[in-house]
């Protein structure tokens, strides 16, 4: 069993794909290095990451795969998936080795693998910039915290910065203690372990009671579907609407 040890990047996993094909290794497992538990029933594989490597491999999946394969092989690596790291590999893998684009080749495991992760991640933004619920500070900066399952508040960032027009807005993701910090022209993101010091502005009390009888007036409750509202409305994101907090 071969397990190759990267950086969780995309240039890690461009440098895993160069050294597989440089020394004809294929890994079992591929691991990021920062949290990776060491085993006893396997050979243990660092890759170094080269920005000439992982140039060099970029340019030929561009080739091969297409203008937007390095993107989705981005997307794929947001996921929350012990196994994505893996998936990413072997769909950059199959690529290179076919020499041309895979996206619809779903029976090679390798491309459902890949792109069954991808649309999960892709699905939860999608879900995400509806569910998300800002609010004003004293200084006019829009602020929304969330817990997703999956690394997104990246891709959903773009989203905000085109709907809010130049307003100033932060997404902050509470679970890896990560921050997209808009202006409203540009983004900018950051890690911190430091609680949001966030003051309300006077007029959210009255939005939020807004948002409440709204809330109220759309349930029938002799026609409540407790499992088709978790379905649509997942309980993991409602807790941070504030039109369902008592």
């Amino acid at each position: 069993m071969k397990i190759f040890t990267i950086e969780n990047h995309i240039n890690g996993i461009l440098c895993a794909l160069y050294l597989s094909f440089t020394e004809k290794i294929i890994p079992d497992f591929v691991e990021d290095i920062s949290t990776f538990q060491p085993r006893f029933d396997g050979a243990i594989i660092n890759v170094n990451t080269n920005t000439a490597n992982s140039e060099r491999v970029k340019t030929a999946l561009y080739k091969y795969g297409g203008s937007d394969i390095i993107y989705q092989m981005k997307i794929c690596l947001m996921s929350k998936e012990h196994s994505a790291l893996l998936h990413a590999f072997n769909y950059g893998y199959a690529t290179l080795k076919y020499r041309t684009d895979i996206s619809n080749m779903l029976s090679e495991k390798a491309v459902s693998d890949f792109s069954y992760t991808v649309q999960k991640v892709l699905h939860e933004r999608h879900i995400l910039t509806g569910m998300i619920r800002f609010r004003e500070s004293i200084n006019g900066v829009l602020y929304a915290k969330f817990s997703p399952d999956n690394d997104v508040v990246s891709l959903i960032a773009p989203h905000f910065l085109k709907r809010l027009g130049r307003t100033p807005f932060i997404l902050h993701d509470l679970s890896r203690n990560k921050i997209c910090i808009s202006d409203g022209a540009t983004i900018k993101t950051v890690f911190t372990n430091l609680p949001a010091n966030f003051t309300p502005a006077e007029k959210e009390s009255g939005i939020s009671e807004l948002w409440k009888k709204y809330y109220g007036s759309v349930n029938i409750k002799e026609r409540k579907n407790q499992r088709l509202q978790d379905n649509f409305f997942p309980r993991r994101y409602r807790k941070y609407c504030y039109e369902t907090w008592e």
